[in-house]
């Protein structure tokens, strides 16, 4: 779905005093079971099975039944939302699921009586339910009540959003991992609980942060292969969240052994406290909201991206020893050599950087003409080199396909600027167009296709191409560009971008308008 902008090495070690359980011996998982955001901790979105044949609809779930509310509080009846990555360990599945109250406004949209719509969506509850099948039925083993809240949309009496801060009704994404047969989930005041993968059963609730009901858990969590758990947090002004700095910005590390250790922001990014248009300041710096962590294939180096906190002109992609999170490099998405034009981090993206397994790093940024819905998916070395852009429809968390001793990476590449064309688009890992797939389903309001509302596609072990879009089908791509077949599951028209998963038996796991569908041949 298009969107509009308006433009206008020190840590802190702290030992948790619980007992032990699930992050002190990481268990092998079933082959591939995806267990976070993109599968892995370089968040690659490739499976090492082959994908099912999609000939039928096993499940049909909702996970969101506030949809309905939702789009008529939007602009132009726009699902405004981010999802959790559906995740598979085994034969279990464990998705988000929402449920509390919707406070609707009077009329839709209007932002009145405030607090309403968006800026109430703290009364949602948001869970983690666990299913598995059983006699053949998609069915809920457990259900954990998180006491997690997004970051407010916007500020206190803003009404209507007149300021063009804050989160413009695109709600935050709640999301988990998976380690060890235990399953992590954020929890209030920037906390997370650890639970049995089992049974749900509470087993620790790490607390960096104490109980401040203004620091809040920020994009999904990420656990590397040994076992550490990494994540953001930020504490921002109860009133002015978006016109007032930050009061504190922190990258998260709970290790196996169960302490925890933070690193500030404005120490990973130093200097990145500047002054806009002359005269007033951007703010200080803070993680972009919905990034997860991304580890480098030897487990030495996090990447995560940064922006300044009020306007977000002063981005950058920064690089971290995941030992004692001291930084290591960081690199201004503004100032990229050889580059046509200025990137930024935006809090209404899902992109998260990938890593490539020859150490590159990928990600999908917002251009300076983004008031078009245009995008840069920028590429860096290890050590923080710029190494080229593809311009296309932003938002999106790349998939990458290693193949022949190299890689290429799937996207998105919708044109939004024109209303279509709508592509998904394989580049070399050169960032080269290897081939792309139009969507060609047209009808007069859709006189140039429908838009790909995938934000992380996936591949399979066969090269095969797993994307969902605005026409309600799940298509399956294979190399080359040629179709391979499709499922209808709803109609999605203005949908949030969501991710797609494979489970180890080759189930596809999509999400549609609220829903989460199981597709298979079985």
């Amino acid at each position: 779905m298009r969107r509009t902008f308006a433009r206008s090495g020190c840590a802190v070690l702290i030992m948790i005093g619980l007992p032990l359980f699930g992050l002190a011996g990481v268990q092998a998982q079933s082959a591939g079971s995806w267990l976070q955001w993109g599968r892995t901790a370089q968040h690659n979105e490739n499976s090492p099975v082959a994908g099912q044949s999609p000939q039928a609809q096993l499940a049909d779930v909702n996970f969101d039944p506030f949809v309905a509310a939702e789009q008529a509080e939007s602009r132009e009846g726009a699902l405004t939302a981010h999802y959790q990555d559906p995740l598979i360990d085994g034969d279990t599945t464990f998705m988000e699921f929402k449920t509390g109250y919707w406070v609707p406004c009077n009329p839709p949209g209007s932002h009145v009586p405030y607090p309403c719509g968006p800026d109430a969506w703290n009364w949602e509850i948001w869970n983690e339910r666990a299913f598995s099948w059983q006699n053949g039925v998609f069915a809920e083993k457990w259900n954990f009540q998180s006491d997690w809240i997004p970051e407010p949309n916007s500020d206190v009496n803003d009404v209507g959003d007149k300021s063009g801060f804050g989160l413009q009704g695109w709600e935050p994404v709640f999301h988990a991992a998976i380690s060890g047969g235990h399953v992590f989930v954020p929890g209030a005041s920037g906390s997370v609980y650890e639970l049995d993968e089992v049974n749900g059963a509470m087993l620790q609730h790490f607390m960096p942060f104490g109980s401040d009901p203004n620091t809040y858990v920020s994009g999904p969590l990420t656990i590397d292969a040994s076992g550490n758990l990494y994540y953001n947090a930020m504490a921002l002004d109860p009133t002015r969240p978006w016109t007032k700095d930050v009061t504190g910005a922190w990258l998260v590390k709970v290790a196996p052994d169960g302490t925890s250790r933070l690193a500030d922001y404005n120490q990973l990014v130093p200097g990145g406290r500047r002054i806009c248009f002359g005269f007033i300041s951007c703010g200080s710096q803070r993680p972009s909201i919905n990034i997860a962590p991304a580890i480098s294939p030897d487990g030495k180096t996090l990447y995560t991206v940064s922006r300044s906190h009020i306007f977000f002109y002063y981005s950058y992609v920064v690089a971290v020893n995941t030992g004692d999170l001291s930084p290591k490099w960081n690199v201004s998405l503004t100032r990229l050599q050889n580059q046509d034009s200025e990137d930024f981090a935006s809090d209404l993206s899902s992109s998260t950087p990938a890593v490539a397994p020859d150490g590159s790093i990928f990600y999908g940024a917002l251009s300076e003409e983004g008031s078009y819905g245009d995008g840069d998916l920028l590429k860096l070395s290890p050590n923080g080199e710029y190494l080229g852009a593809f311009h296309f429809g932003w938002d999106i968390t790349p998939a990458i396909y290693p193949h022949d001793g190299t890689y290429s990476l799937i996207i998105k590449n919708n044109y939004y600027r024109t209303q279509g064309p709508y592509f998904i688009t394989q580049l070399n890992s050169a960032l080269k167009p290897e081939w792309s797939f139009k969507n060609e389903t047209f009808n007069s309001d859709h006189p140039n296709g429908y838009e790909w509302c995938v934000n992380a596609p996936a591949v399979d072990a066969n090269g095969s191409v797993y994307a969902n879009s605005e026409d309600g089908n799940i298509y399956v791509i294979d190399q080359g560009g040629t179709f391979n077949s499709k499922i209808f599951l709803k109609v999605a028209i203005e949908a949030a971008y969501t991710p797609i998963a494979i489970g180890p038996d080759g189930l596809i796991y999509g999400e549609n308008d609220g829903d989460l569908f199981v597709i298979g041949s079985q």
